[in-house]
């Protein structure tokens, strides 16, 4: 018992070894243009990023990239207010 917990603590560890986060998210005064900074916790990896902007939790605009350990996509959109975007990041295969 207590090894399938070391396992699987191991396991957990090993999946979340490179996590992705936005580090900075910024936008036109219009609203059209969307620059999401996304780095990896360890800045020597690099991978396939896939960035959406969402309004209203509905995604609006998107795209993919290739970063080596921090990188900013800018993704266009029609426009859109401040408060009512979000961007969201994940590392794609």
């Amino acid at each position: 018992m207590k090894s399938k917990i070391i396992l699987l603590l191991a396991v957990f560890m090993a999946t979340n070894a490179f996590a992705l986060k936005i580090t900075n998210y910024t936008q036109s005064s219009n609203g059209a243009y969307h620059h999401v900074t996304a780095a990896f916790d360890d800045l020597g990896k690099s991978g396939d990023v896939r960035c959406v902007i969402k309004m209203n939790d509905s995604p609006v605009g998107m795209t993919e990239d290739t970063i080596k350990g921090v990188g900013t996509l800018t993704i266009s959109i029609m426009g859109g207010t401040p408060a009512a975007t979000n961007a969201v990041c994940l590392e794609i295969d």
